[in-house]
């Protein structure tokens, strides 16, 4: 089993603490540790600078390199297709260690404004660090529907492929990782615990023996004090205090399992065989023809609660009147719509309840669509949802 970090940390230091104590390492190793941060959204309102400056004090620390970028989800780190040359309207910034001089490279992008999303085996490559450190779940969130309930055997399977398939393609790609930190998203209030459990669960179990995990949940209290209007995101002395705490998290489980007695990692253990998906419908690669008759619509989410990020999706549900092609062998069939398409509201008007229609479909999983917002109303969270083939191809080049 991976390492799930609760409350087993000691007080964490405040800045002034963290200039003149380090990591308890072998001498030899004084000044050689590279470590790699990669963040979400979290990270850009404090967090991420923080941390990275947590760890830049440390004299055991040979290089820090910090990347945040608004929206992310762990594949959007990732070269491989939809993610390959998706870019952040969500703001970015980095901060990477330049040899020979201790003032870091920083680059700031502000909200509104595309930058292309650093790719992980371009970074592990390139830094080869022995450390990698990713903060990221808030946006796995939105794989749940309802934002209220779980259906281990589809929400399973499908964080598989965001968990497993990241932690994958970074120790593919490395040379030197010898440890990795998951830092899960402090507690949130719009989304139920059951499934705040399930995200951290689910992160340690796909990552077992290979991952730390930190539950961010542990250490801040919530409401916060500065918190937005989305009910996750907040600002001010509360982010120093997480980014505090999980440095020494960090800190702590370093000087406990110094990095020299650790052997580079090589591979993702393979996860123990998870029970099939028993749901009616049958997963298919390609795409499948219905036609099929609208029965309920869930109404968009107003644009209030979808900033900071700019696509929704909202879910309505058809009776399945014919498969023309393919397979399907439910009765009904959930349909993700773009409900909003870089904050503009998309026209659901035309879709009429009580009408059918000829629909080309395909699996939302695996499509840059699948971890967008979304409000579904329709309480059919048994049914793994499609979107149509023509909706796909209108997401921007922007994540959200």
């Amino acid at each position: 089993m991976s390492d799930v970090v609760l409350n087993t940390y000691s007080p964490y230091l405040s800045s002034r603490e963290t200039e003149t104590k380090g990591l308890v390492l072998e001498d030899d190793l004084s000044g050689t540790i590279k470590v790699l941060v990669l963040g979400d959204s979290m990270s850009l309102c404090g967090f991420g600078e923080r941390l990275d400056r947590d760890f830049r004090r440390n004299p055991r620390i040979k290089s820090i390199y910090t990347y945040m970028a608004g929206g992310t989800n762990p594949l959007s780190w990732l070269k491989e297709k939809p993610y390959s040359t998706i870019k952040t309207y969500c703001g970015y910034e980095s901060i990477e260690s330049v040899e020979g001089t201790i003032k870091p490279d920083e680059v700031i992008v502000d909200d509104g404004k595309p930058y292309p999303v650093p790719k992980v085996e371009d970074l592990m490559a390139k830094i080869e660090p022995d450390v990698l450190v990713i903060q990221s779940g808030n946006n796995l969130y939105d794989l749940f529907r309802d934002g209220k309930t779980v259906n281990p055997k589809c929400n399973g399977p499908v964080l598989d492929v965001y968990i497993a398939h990241f932690l994958s393609r970074a120790i593919e790609n490395s040379s030197r990782l010898r440890k990795i930190y998951w830092v899960t998203p402090p507690t949130t209030g719009r989304i139920s615990q059951e499934i705040q459990d399930f995200l951290v669960q689910e992160i340690g179990a796909r990552a077992a023996g290979v991952v730390t995990v930190i539950d961010s949940r542990l250490l801040m209290s919530y409401p916060y004090k500065r918190m937005q209007k989305d009910l996750t995101h907040f600002v001010g002395s509360e982010m120093t205090e997480w980014a505090d705490k999980v440095y020494g998290i960090i800190e702590q489980d370093l000087a406990a399992k110094p990095l020299a007695s650790l052997a580079v990692l090589t591979a993702l253990p393979p996860v123990a065989a998870k029970e099939p998906n028993k749901t009616e419908e049958k997963t298919v690669a390609g795409a499948i023809d219905v036609e099929a008759q609208l029965i309920f619509k869930s109404k968009p989410m107003p644009v209030k609660e979808l900033l900071p990020y700019k696509e929704s999706l909202v879910a309505f549900v058809y009776k399945v009147n014919k498969v023309v092609d393919g397979n399907y062998a439910s009765e009904k069939i959930v349909v993700m719509h773009p409900a909003h398409i870089g904050l503009k509201e998309q026209d659901l008007s035309k879709s009429v309840i009580g009408k059918s229609y000829a629909m080309q479909l395909r699996l939302l999983t695996n499509t840059v669509w699948e971890a967008v917002k979304c409000r579904d109303e329709s309480e059919e969270i048994d049914l793994i949802p499609y979107i149509q083939v023509e909706d796909e191809k209108k997401f921007p080049t922007n994540i959200r």
